[in-house]
């Protein structure tokens, strides 16, 4: 038994602990930046402004956590 595993059982008693992956998908980070960069580049600073926004909101929220694809 590890060391980790040890303190795991005086904290929690045995009881299993879920961590939060605080990891976010690359896939899904990139598409959007993709489609942020298409906006900026076709003149659309404010629509651009919004979805950078809508990303920022989606990544508090978890809704682009690698674990939840």
């Amino acid at each position: 038994m590890s060391l980790r595993d040890t303190v795991k059982e005086w904290l929690n008693e045995g009881k299993e602990v879920k961590v939060n992956n605080p990891l976010c998908s690359k896939r899904l980070v990139k598409k959007n930046l993709s489609q942020i960069l298409e906006l900026l580049e076709s003149d659309s600073p404010l629509m651009a402004s919004e979805r950078i926004k809508f990303l920022i909101t989606d990544i508090e929220n978890g809704k682009l956590d690698a674990g939840n694809l």
